[in-house]
């Protein structure tokens, strides 16, 4: 199998803050999301279903990296725009992350815009 990622993916367990960059909706609440895996590419996370976006929508994206987490990636924050990837419905029994309440989850994928800001941590 060949690796078409560009960029490697770490694999951690933070929320992320996700709304429309739309000026009506930038007033609203943002919805937070689960963070599965992450990189300079993207992020998958899952989300309390009903998902108030579709693929396609442009969204923006702020990502807090606790100290703790931060050896897995060389970042602290992500923040930028970006637009959906990919939804999918998580299936219970069948993938990892869900809820033993039975809530339903959906999967969300997040292509970053080639501007997003990562900012590092700095060591002294």
């Amino acid at each position: 199998m060949i690796e078409r990622r560009r960029f490697r993916r770490a694999e951690l367990d933070v929320p992320v803050s996700i709304r429309s960059p739309d000026g009506e909706q930038a007033e609203t609440t943002p919805v937070i999301g689960q963070i599965k895996n992450v990189s300079l590419a993207g992020v998958y996370c899952h989300l309390k279903a009903p998902c108030p976006f579709k693929p396609g929508d442009q969204l923006i994206c702020s990502i807090t990296i606790p100290p703790e987490q931060a050896r897995l990636f060389p970042f602290t924050r992500l923040f930028g725009k970006g637009w959906v990837g990919r939804l999918e419905p998580i299936r219970m029994g069948r993938r990892e992350g869900e809820t033993p309440s039975g809530e339903e989850l959906v999967g969300l994928a997040i292509v970053f815009s080639p501007d997003v800001t990562a900012l590092g941590s700095v060591e002294f």
